[in-house]
C-alpha cells in the first residue's frame, strides 16, 4: 500500500505516494506526462501495478507528483529534489521511470543527479525536446520503450534519444499506442526485469 509523502524544498513542498519496503536499499521514482497529477501509462494504472511488483522484489517505489506539470526546469528541480530526499533517508541506489514529457525528466534527473546514484532509467512514449542530459549519464541503464502506433509523439523520439544515450541501454518498439492500453504487461515486466538487474 502506499502511504502519502510530503517532500521539502526549498520552493514548496513535493506530493508522492510512496511504495516502501521496509530496509530497502533501492527505490524507483515515477513520473508522468506534462498533465501532472497521478497520471500514468494504461489509464493510471500502470506505475501503481509497477509499485507492487517492484515492492516484491525488494525494490521501493515513489509516484512523484510534479508541482506544475509541463514545465521543464521546475519538474527537473521537483525529481532531483526527490532523488537527494532517497539518498538522505538510507537509499543506496535508485531508478527513475517517465512517461510522454516525464522521459525528459527522466533524462534530466539522470543526466543532473550526482553520478553513481542513478543506476537505471526507463522512459514510455518520450518526448525528444530536453532529454540531451542523457548524454553524460554515468554508469546509469537506458531503456527505451515505445508505441509503434503513437500519434502523439512519433516514435522517431525514442529513437533519437537511444543514439544520443551511452552504453548500457536497449530500445523497445511494441505494437501500442501512446497510452500502452494493449502491450501495459508486455512494458511492465520488461521494466521490471530491466530494474531488477541494476537495483537489487
Amino acid at each position: 500500500m502506499a502511504e502519502k509523502l510530503i517532500i521539502p524544498t526549498a520552493k514548496g513542498s513535493l506530493d508522492a505516494l510512496f511504495y516502501k519496503v521496509q530496509a530497502s536499499t533501492s527505490a524507483v521514482i515515477f513520473v508522468g506526462g506534462a498533465g501532472g497529477g497521478w497520471n500514468s501509462p494504461n489509464q493510471a494504472r500502470m506505475y501503481p501495478s509497477m509499485c507492487v511488483k517492484l515492492n516484491q522484489i525488494g525494490i521501493s517505489g515513489l509516484h512523484l507528483k510534479y508541482r506544475y506539470g509541463g514545465d521543464l526546469e521546475e519538474s527537473t528541480y521537483d525529481i532531483l529534489e526527490t532523488i537527494k530526499f532517497l539518498k538522505n533517508n538510507g537509499f543506496q541506489k535508485a531508478g527513475i521511470i517517465g512517461w510522454s514529457f516525464g522521459g525528459a525528466i527522466v533524462c534530466q534527473g539522470a543526466g543532473k543527479a550526482e553520478p553513481g546514484f542513478v543506476k537505471a532509467v526507463a522512459t514510455l512514449a518520450t518526448q525528444s525536446a530536453g532529454i540531451e542530459p542523457i548524454q553524460g549519464v554515468k554508469d546509469c541503464a537506458s531503456l527505451f520503450i515505445h508505441g509503434n502506433a503513437d500519434s502523439c509523439l512519433p516514435m522517431r523520439c525514442s529513437e533519437y534519444t537511444f543514439k544520443l544515450a551511452p552504453d548500457p541501454k536497449k530500445l523497445m518498439i511494441v505494437s501500442d499506442h501512446h497510452g500502452f492500453f494493449s502491450t501495459a504487461k508486455e512494458c511492465e515486466n520488461a521494466m521490471i526485469e530491466w530494474f531488477s538487474k541494476y537495483l537489487v
